[in-house]
């Protein structure tokens, strides 16, 4: 960790050299100083800072698979597509007897066979989008009241992260959810 502010505090000299140069050396040795020395107090600074317990940052995640599971609009979501999908099955039967019938060509079938999938789609994608929405709203209102800066899903990669420093709040994301029932 020394190492790396010993590498920014480098990089940092070595641009306000750059600048320097780029001036065309206007700039006095006193004020590079004066500089430097403000830098290496900044550096300090955010040293105590993390020494305290980090940046400030705070991060919550969500289990966004038990919330679309557990919401209760999800089940109402579920079967109203589950009753669109019996009206298209029974839909899709009557073009395929007229198709046997020859009383449309194949062409016409497969038009029709691929709206019907299409509507099918559109009606899931519209479901899903709107309890994804209402989830998203709720995990706002949760991370402004709470003061966390960063809310994350449970199943992102993350290859470390200290328990301590993140909060599940997927239980309070379902509980308001299922209260606005």
């Amino acid at each position: 960790m020394h190492k790396v502010w010993i590498g920014i505090g480098l990089l940092t000299v070595a641009l306000l050299l750059g600048g320097c140069q780029s001036q065309g050396g206007a700039q006095n040795v006193d004020d590079l100083r004066a500089k430097v020395a403000q830098l290496e107090q900044e550096v300090q600074d955010l040293k105590a800072q993390l020494a305290k317990g980090g940046s400030g940052l705070r991060i919550a995640y969500i289990n966004a698979e038990k919330v679309f599971q557990d919401y209760k609009k999800t089940g109402e979501a579920v079967q109203r597509f589950r009753t669109e999908a019996e009206k298209k099955q029974n839909e899709l039967k009557a073009l395929q007897d007229k198709f046997k019938k020859g009383l449309m060509s194949e062409d016409e079938f497969q038009r029709e066979a691929a709206r019907l999938q299409q509507e099918l789609q559109q009606l899931d994608l519209q479901l899903t989008a709107e309890i994804q929405g209402e989830m998203i709203k709720v995990v706002e209102q949760i991370a402004k009241e709470r003061g966390y800066h960063w809310v994350t899903q449970r199943k992102d990669v993350v290859l470390y992260a200290d328990p301590n420093a993140l909060e599940d709040i997927t239980y309070d994301v379902l509980k308001i959810l299922n209260q606005g029932q």
